[in-house]
């Protein structure tokens, strides 16, 4: 049974693309990994998009790393890059739009000028968005927008849970690639 191997042992299978190993260190750390992003980021769905996406990088990394190294180690130290990641978009953001009003005082509150980023951000999040797959899609907006687990979507999909995280995964990518520094 997979639940009894060690880190290591799993390591071996997902860099053999064993997709059931994954899942098994997808219980293992899930968990833990949301709580530690938690603590920094106080936004339950950044905080899930995040160690989703340190999952999508171990699943995408595991052929290259040493099998005798620590998992939860190289999953934490993912997890904190891409949290400081985020924490530095957000203040870049935040002074953007601060020198922004100090340019034009009056014409631009801090809110506003937010508002209108978030919106043209939305767009454009739309508009790629209707260009994925049509399953990909539907996970990706029953995960995203409708906010169902992922056990949730592969039951109303009628696909595996590790399928809805790769199509999810894809998603991600996808978005990544074509918004760039606006999702992490």
């Amino acid at each position: 049974m997979l639940f009894s191997l060690t880190d290591q042992e799993l390591l071996e299978q997902v860099a053999h693309k064993s997709e059931a190993a994954l899942t098994v260190l997808h219980y293992r750390y899930y968990a833990l990994l949301c709580a530690a992003a938690f603590k920094r980021i106080q936004d339950e769905a950044v905080v899930e998009e995040i160690v989703q996406d340190v999952l999508i990088n171990f699943w995408e990394k595991a052929p290259t790393l040493d099998r005798h190294g620590n998992v939860q180690a190289y999953l934490f130290a993912t997890l904190r890059n891409k949290v400081l990641h985020e924490m530095r978009a957000r203040m870049i953001m935040a002074k953007h739009a601060i020198s922004l009003q100090e340019e034009q005082p009056g014409i631009f509150t801090h809110e506003a000028v937010e508002m209108l980023q978030a919106k043209e951000l939305e767009q454009k999040l739309h508009i790629i968005i209707d260009d994925l797959s049509p399953q990909c899609k539907e996970a990706f907006t029953l995960s995203r927008f409708e906010r169902l687990s992922y056990k949730s979507i592969a039951q109303r999909m009628n696909i595996s849970v590790n399928t809805v995280e790769k199509h999810i995964g894809k998603a991600l990518n996808i978005l990544r690639e074509k918004l760039g520094e606006h999702v992490v």
